[in-house]
């Protein structure tokens, strides 16, 4: 590989290598709130594309027409879990995207009862 600066960001077989913290720009919090791995995403927006997204949010939009766990996004589009959390608090900001959080995990007193109760079974 030569060292010509418009070479480093090529890949024969990929075509053109963005790293992920140019997709953010450099960003690593996301723009509305924190967002839970396992939280669900759905796009809010109406059938027009809204204007000055960058491509990957258009992804996000139309991968989240029907709810998707945020770490399913991130498998999906091949990119690190906090990247798709910092674009997806864009969209969220923007309210194009709604962010349902999972529901809090039951106390562990309350599970012990269960186990207790399957073992009496």
């Amino acid at each position: 590989m030569s060292d010509r600066p418009e070479e480093r960001w090529l890949d024969e077989d990929a075509g053109p290598i963005v790293p992920a913290y140019l997709l953010t720009r450099g960003r690593t919090v996301p723009a509305s709130e924190a967002i839970d791995l396992i939280a669900v995403i759905i796009t809010s927006g109406g059938l027009t594309t809204p204007r000055g997204l960058d491509p990957e949010h258009l992804i996000i939009l139309q991968k989240c027409t029907q709810p998707t766990r945020l770490v399913d996004v991130a498998a999906e589009l091949n990119l690190p879990i906090g990247v798709i959390r910092v674009l997806v608090g864009d969209l969220h900001a923007r309210r194009l995207v709604q962010v349902e959080h999972p529901p809090p995990a039951p106390d562990a007193k309350v599970l012990l009862e269960v186990i207790s109760g399957l073992k009496a079974l």
